[in-house]
C-alpha cells in the first residue's frame, strides 16, 4: 500500500505562524491559508486590517498551487507567454495566477500548498515562501 504525505495539523500551524511572522515583520496585512494535497482547507488566518476578499484569494492561491505542483507565481509566467492557456485557466473558478501560491513537497510529493493574499507591492510571495520554508525545517 501506499501512502500519500500529507501535511500534519501541527505542520499547517508551523507554516501559518511562519507566514505570519514574516508578515508582521513586512508590516502589512494579510490572509494565509494551508491547504493538503486535495486542497482542502487545514488552517486559516486573516490578520487585523487584512481585507474579508484576501481569505478567498489566498485559498485559491493554495488550491491553484496544489493543484498544479508549481507556485501560483511561475504558472502565471508560463500562461502569460500562451493567449489560449492563460484565457482557459482565468476562467476556472477558484483558479489564480497571482504570486503568493506555494506547493508544498514531502518526500518528493505535494502534501499540500500556502497561500497569501493582502500585499499591494508584492509582499504575498515572500510571505508565502517564509511559511513554505518552515515545513522543510
Amino acid at each position: 500500500m501506499t501512502t500519500a504525505p500529507i501535511i500534519s495539523a501541527a505542520q499547517a500551524r508551523k507554516i501559518l505562524d511562519a507566514a505570519l511572522t514574516e508578515a508582521a515583520a513586512l508590516k502589512v496585512a494579510v490572509a494565509v491559508v494551508v491547504v493538503d494535497a486535495g486542497g482542502n482547507q487545514q488552517t486559516l488566518a486573516r490578520m487585523d486590517s487584512a481585507t474579508f476578499w484576501a481569505t478567498t484569494v489566498a485559498t485559491h492561491k493554495a488550491v491553484t498551487a496544489a493543484g498544479l505542483g508549481v507556485p501560483t507565481a511561475d504558472f502565471g509566467k508560463v500562461a502569460g507567454g500562451d493567449p489560449v492557456l492563460l484565457a482557459t485557466m482565468a476562467a476556472q473558478p477558484g483558479f489564480a495566477l497571482l504570486p503568493g501560491g506555494i506547493p508544498i513537497y514531502v518526500n518528493g510529493a505535494i502534501a499540500g500548498a500556502i497561500g497569501v493574499a493582502g500585499g499591494t507591492r508584492g509582499e504575498d510571495q515572500p510571505i508565502a515562501e517564509a511559511g513554505a520554508a518552515a515545513a522543510a525545517s
